[in-house]
C-alpha cells in the first residue's frame, strides 16, 4: 500500500490505540483526559491503569462489549475514550449504554470487608455494599458532525441536571468532539485541549512537528510515536491493515451518500414533474368549467333571460356578460 504522510492517521483503529491505548502511551492519555478536565477544573490525573476492554454480557444470550480505551485514575474513577469514525443512528444511545456497563460492574457481590465496621469484640466484620459509586467519564471523539446540531461548538459536555438547570448527579459525565468542526489554525490555539485536537486533525498531513510543539515533551513524544519509519515491520502491517480498512470504510461511506444525493436529486425531480402535471390538469379544468360557463352564458342569452338572473346564476358581473354576449 502507498503511503502518503510520514505520520499515522489517529483516526484509524490502530493509529488511535498505538497513540493512546498502549502501556507505553500512558503519558499522552493522562494528558489528552487532562486537558478535557481541565476545562470542568477538575483535579488532575496522576496515574492511570488500563483495564479490560472487553466486557462479557451478564447473560448468555447478552452480547460482549468492547471498548476502545478504558481505564481507571487513582481515585478509581472510570475513563471510557471512544473513537467513532461515521455517525450511527444510536451512536448517544451507545455511549449510555457503555456507561451503564461500566456502573453495573461496581456493584460488590455478596458481603465484603471494608477495613472499618467491625463486631462488638473489635474484630474485622463484613458489610453489605451501600451502592456508594466512583465516578465515569465516557469521551467520544467524532469524526463527524451531529446532524442536529447545526451550531458551530464542537466541544460537548454534558451531565444530569434538574429542571433548573443545575446538576443532579455529578459522577456520571459525557464528552462530545465534534472533530471536523475543529477548523483552528496553529496560530489561535489558545488550550492545551486545541493543542490536543489539532494534533489529531492534522497529524497526517504534517512533515514535520509544528514550533508551538516544541517545548511539550508529552506531545513530541505522541509525534514520534506517530512516525510509520519508527514502527517495527509487525506494527507497520497492522497499521497498514488498519489505513485500508479505514479508506474502504470511507470509500463505501463516500458511494453510499452520492448514492443518496443523486437518488434525492430524481426523487426532487420527480416531484417537480408530478406537480407540473398537476398544475396543468388544473388548468385544464379551470379552462374547461371557463368554456361551460361561457356556453351556459350564450344559452341564457339567446332564451332572453334577464342580465341579472344570469348574474345570479353564473356569479359573473355584468361586464363579463357583456363581454360574452359581444364575442
Amino acid at each position: 500500500m502507498c503511503l502518503t504522510s510520514k505520520y499515522i492517521n489517529p483516526f484509524t483503529d490502530y493509529g488511535f490505540k498505538k497513540l493512546f491505548g498502549e502501556e507505553g502511551s500512558k503519558p499522552q492519555l493522562i494528558s489528552f483526559i487532562n486537558a478535557f478536565l481541565e476545562l470542568e477544573n477538575r483535579a488532575k490525573i496522576v496515574d492511570l491503569e488500563f483495564k479490560n476492554l472487553e466486557k462479557l454480557g451478564l447473560s448468555k444470550r447478552d452480547r460482549n462489549t468492547v471498548f476502545d480505551i478504558y481505564c481507571l485514575d487513582e481515585d478509581n474513577n472510570h475513563i471510557l475514550v471512544e473513537l467513532q469514525r461515521a455517525e450511527q443512528t444510536y451512536f448517544k444511545d451507545r455511549m449510555v449504554y457503555y456507561s451503564s456497563i461500566l456502573i453495573q460492574e461496581q456493584g460488590l457481590k455478596g458481603l465484603y470487608y471494608d477495613g472499618t465496621a467491625l463486631t462488638r469484640d473489635g474484630s474485622p466484620r463484613k458489610v453489605s455494599w451501600d451502592y456508594k459509586l466512583s465516578a465515569v467519564y465516557c469521551i467520544g471523539i467524532l469524526d463527524f458532525e451531529f446532524k442536529e446540531n447545526n451550531n458551530k461548538d464542537y466541544l460537548h459536555y454534558v451531565k444530569l441536571k434538574d429542571q433548573n438547570n443545575d446538576v443532579f448527579y455529578d459522577k456520571l459525565n459525557y464528552v462530545f468532539v465534534e472533530m471536523p468542526k475543529f477548523t483552528k489554525r496553529e496560530n489561535e490555539l489558545n488550550t492545551y485541549l486545541d493543542k490536543w485536537f489539532y494534533f489529531l486533525n492534522n497529524l497526517d498531513s504534517l512533515n514535520e512537528i509544528p514550533k508551538i510543539f516544541n517545548d511539550d515533551k508529552v506531545i513530541k513524544d505522541a509525534f514520534n510515536k506517530a512516525e510509520f519509519v519508527n514502527m517495527d515491520k509487525k506494527d507497520q502491517n497492522k497499521y497498514l491493515a488498519s489505513l485500508k480498512e479505514y479508506r474502504d470504510w470511507y470509500a463505501v461511506l463516500s458511494t453510499a451518500e452520492n448514492k443518496g444525493i443523486q437518488k434525492g436529486l430524481e426523487e426532487a425531480k420527480e416531484k417537480i414533474e408530478k406537480a407540473q402535471k398537476e398544475k396543468e390538469k388544473a388548468l385544464e379544468r379551470e379552462e374547461k368549467a371557463k368554456k361551460q360557463i361561457v356556453n351556459l352564458v350564450k344559452l341564457l342569452i339567446n332564451t332572453k333571460t334577464d342580465i341579472n338572473k344570469i348574474m345570479e346564476l353564473t356569479g359573473l358581473s355584468k361586464g363579463e356578460i357583456n363581454k360574452i354576449k359581444k364575442e
